[in-house]
């Protein structure tokens, strides 16, 4: 006998439930396919951005400081055994002279220098318009499509850039697609013959030479040779892989918290579909038991239990597939940029609809399969009992959570990105078996939360609440599988909230902590001190106090590309900015300025396994190394890059580094200046072609970023909230099916319909107070220990977000009790003679 026709009849039958189950699924796996589709277009970003970077070459040699390679080392670069072609380059930024004015600097533009005849070898410059560059010594230039829009050039425009001398014209023969061959640039790139850019810029060097390799070449042999050749200058060597690496390296993070909110949000439509089926196996006991008098087998009720799920499951799926290729498009055009890379638009692979099926589906079904158990167990005897769902049927439930928390933990795993194994294992795992064990907790501390969420209600309506508590904490195992999957979404709109709360404190606190004064000065070129800029902006505003020159650049540590910055240790130790963790504060910022020292921040330290007395070698301009001594380690140091800077003394960068000056002042007023200073010296900072940005600017670019990828995070995180409201409808209209002989005795008693009506809709409220008491308290916890376990130091005074915790006490109840409309106009409605005769 097969029953499959009455699976589906039973789904037909109720419709709403069947359409709420499966909209639960399609949520879930909506969130998961965004995840996979927006990682994989993470991954095809990241190699259409080192396809941009480097072509088809085989090996980079890039230059450190400004002055660059010399011209005796990419001689001996394209003489190396092995190496074909030897394309170089120089990349500096200037601005378009024809833009500039008194009362503002215009955005930058990026110039790069290639040779036109060898970069065609390696690089492909897609144009949209007009022709490619020919002639190595000809004033033409290729511009990007996106600085053809902004100042409205096009193809045969002249082009003025400011110079190392006087403005130099160029006319404009191409338009490259897109934002062109660079990263950084913002899209406003130059692309210029190599030989004229190096005239413009009066300078002999390149910033790097691109390899490609003969066709008989092996790349490690190559590199080693190199290695043993390139001994005058510091360089690094690097491979496409390299680039690769470091940039998924910069979108680990996202795509690891991506995944396990997916996971969550799986778990979530795990939740509605072992509770929508849980209840299905109560409301129809007899039509299961008869069944079994009828002689259908285990096996048979089983597979008919499962057949539901399995429909639920696969329309579910499907349709989170749709929804979630939406979601992914307004994920990558939200986000826009992840790390280094840009996102240019989400990937939709085969294989990521595959997982996502088999993960929807499978999900659907272990959630499934307890209560398809249990209504296979049923005995024909048993289904004349008014009552089954016995405590040893609520504690199952409960159990087979675990199971169905290992396979969501499996998916978490499998989804989880390349770039974050270990760590992000591990902070999932944590996160993961956190809400795990306190859904499991939910039915010993049900009374107690239930009887503080239901006060704010009992002082106004006190009878509808005393019955709404009757019913929530009568059937725990239910009541704790729908509060589940709202505490869950709650927590991690809550830990999320935290979790950027603290990422915006550390940013604003590392800025002001390491910057010695009230606002930078930043210079697109290298200032030498001896150009006389910061006496000439203290002269021009006299309520300058102290202008300190800080220079960023590279520095090659124990092999690694690493980020420095070149500063005086006195400036530092007057302004009283570093704050140590090891080490003498006065000693050390005296030993920088005499020479031989570095000051390295706790996270390199920490990296590179160093600490206060422990050398340090870096290599020099001349071909020699320099050792230093690490004499200070500090919490935070100036940005760099890529992160945060090793300190050199001034004397150390500009004598044995290379360091040519300055590219950032940072800027003192003294005490009591006007507010007038501050123009002043922005109106002699545009003449001199700097800019000046406070710091509060810095840092409400650094939030506006944060703000963005942790809104995205919470919008995320609410898809769960929006499932458990799914699965509170189901409850409630379970409960409302469970109780309509007690509502009918009511009612004759002489309850009216509109205190039906707020009792069903109150008992929605205590509900959702609840989840968000629950969700809260949990999600603080998770939001510290995902701090923690990213290594950083959970700061209570400014680690909790207040401004979420009150969204997630308004979002809980409002959801809930908007859930609760539907089954409490079923109840107001209920006849008085059907109700009492009901059985």
């Amino acid at each position: 006998m097969s029953l499959t026709n009455l699976a589906f009849r039973s789904l037909r039958a109720r419709p709403l439930r069947a359409v709420l189950s499966a909209l639960g699924v399609a949520l879930g796996v909506a969130v998961l396919f965004a995840g996979l589709a927006t990682s994989a277009g993470v991954e095809a970003s990241v190699r259409s951005t080192v396809n941009d970077l480097v072509g088809r070459s085989d090996l980079r040699v890039a230059a450190f400081g400004e002055t660059g390679l010399s011209a005796d080392t990419v001689a001996l670069i394209g003489e190396t055994p092995g190496v074909a072609i030897a394309a170089p380059a120089l990349e500096r930024r200037t601005y378009l002279a024809g833009s500039l004015d008194d009362t503002a600097l215009p955005p930058p533009v990026t110039v790069l220098g290639i040779d036109p005849v060898i970069d065609a070898r390696l690089h492909d410059l897609v144009l949209v318009a007009g022709s490619p560059l020919s002639d190595p010594g000809e004033h033409s230039a290729l511009i990007t499509e996106h600085l053809a829009a902004q100042d409205g050039l096009t193809v045969g425009s002249p082009l003025s850039m400011q110079a190392a001398g006087d403005p130099v014209s160029y006319r404009v023969v191409g338009i490259v697609a897109g934002d062109g061959p660079l990263t950084g640039a913002f899209g406003r790139t130059v692309i210029v013959p190599l030989r004229t850019a190096q005239a413009v810029f009066d300078e002999t060097g390149v910033t790097r030479v691109d390899i490609g390799l003969s066709p008989d070449a092996d790349p490690a042999t190559v590199s080693s040779a190199l290695e043993a050749r390139l001994t005058a200058e510091p360089y690094v060597l690097s491979s496409p892989q390299d680039l690769a690496a470091a940039l998924r390296a910069s979108t680990a993070d996202f795509q690891a918290t991506t995944a396990l909110i997916a996971a969550i949000a799986l778990f979530a439509g795990a939740f509605l579909i072992f509770n929508t089926l849980s209840m299905t196996v109560s409301e129809r006991i007899r039509e299961v038991g008869l069944l079994r008098a009828a002689g259908a087998r285990r096996g048979q009720v089983m597979s008919f239990m499962l057949t539901q799920a399995l429909v639920l499951g696969v329309a579910g799926s499907l349709a989170g597939l749709v929804l979630g290729a939406l979601l992914a498009f307004g994920m990558v055009a939200f986000v826009r940029t992840v790390g280094s890379v840009t996102l240019e638009r989400p990937a939709l692979p085969l294989d990521a609809v595959v997982i996502a099926l088999i993960v929807g589906v499978g999900v659907t079904l272990a959630a499934a399969f307890e209560p398809s158990r249990r209504a296979s167990r049923i005995q024909p005897v048993e289904a004349l009992t008014p009552r089954l769902d016995r405590p040893a049927a609520r504690s199952a439930r409960l159990r087979w959570l675990a199971v169905v928390f290992g396979a969501v933990a499996v998916v978490g795993v499998v989804v989880l990105p390349r770039g974050a194994a270990g760590a992000g294992v591990v902070q999932a795992l944590v996160v993961y078996a956190i809400l795990l064990v306190a859904t499991l907790l939910i039915p010993f501390v049900l009374p107690a939360i239930v009887r503080v969420a239901g006060a704010p209600f009992a002082a106004i309506f006190r009878f509808e609440e005393r019955l709404a508590r009757s019913s929530v904490v009568r059937d725990r195992s239910r009541t704790a599988l729908t509060l589940g999957s709202l505490t869950i979404g709650l927590a991690m709109i809550v830990a999320l909230g935290g979790v950027g709360e603290h990422a915006r404190a550390a940013a604003a606190g590392w800025i002001s902590d390491v910057v010695p004064g009230d606002l930078v000065v930043t210079s697109i070129r290298p200032i030498a001190t001896d150009d006389g800029i910061a006496e000439d902006l203290a002269a021009a505003v006299p309520e300058i106090k102290q202008v300190s020159p800080i220079a960023t650049f590279d520095i090659a540590l124990r092999g690694t590309r690493t980020d420095a910055a070149a500063v005086v240790g006195a400036d530092m130790a007057a302004d009283g900015r570093l704050v140590f963790v090891d080490g003498d504060r006065e000693v050390a910022l005296a030993a920088l300025d005499t020479g031989g020292s570095a000051i390295i921040p706790a996270a390199l330290a920490e990296r590179f396994g160093l600490s206060v007395g422990d050398a340090v070698s870096v290599p020099t301009i001349d071909g020699g190394s320099l050792d230093l001594t690490i004499v200070g380690v500090v919490e935070r140091s100036i940005p760099g890059r890529t992160g945060e800077a090793l300190l050199i003394g001034w004397g150390d960068a500009t004598d044995r580094l290379g360091v040519a000056g300055a590219d950032v002042f940072a800027v003192r007023f003294a005490p009591g200046a006007p507010a007038s200073a501050r123009d002043a010296l922005r109106t002699e900072a545009t003449t001199l072609a700097l800019e000046v940005v406070p710091l509060d600017r810095i840092q409400g670019a650094i939030s506006d970023a944060l703000a963005r990828i942790f809104g995205l995070f919470d919008a995320l995180a609410a898809v769960a909230v929006l499932i458990a409201a799914l699965g509170i409808v189901n409850t409630l209209t379970m409960n409302v099916i469970e109780r309509v002989r007690e509502i009918g005795i009511l009612r004759a008693a002489g309850m009216t319909r509109s205190q039906v009506w707020r009792s069903v809709v109150v008992e929605a409220g205590v509900l959702g107070l609840a989840g968000a008491l629950l969700g809260i308290a949990l999600g603080l916890v998770v939001g510290a220990l995902m701090v923690v376990l990213s290594g950083g130091r959970f700061d209570v005074a400014s680690g909790i977000p207040w401004s979420i915790i009150g969204l997630a006490l308004v979002l809980g109840v409002a959801v809930a009790m908007l859930a609760a409309a539907y089954p409490a106009r079923i109840a107001s409605r209920l006849s008085i003679v059907r109700a009492v005769q009901y059985d």
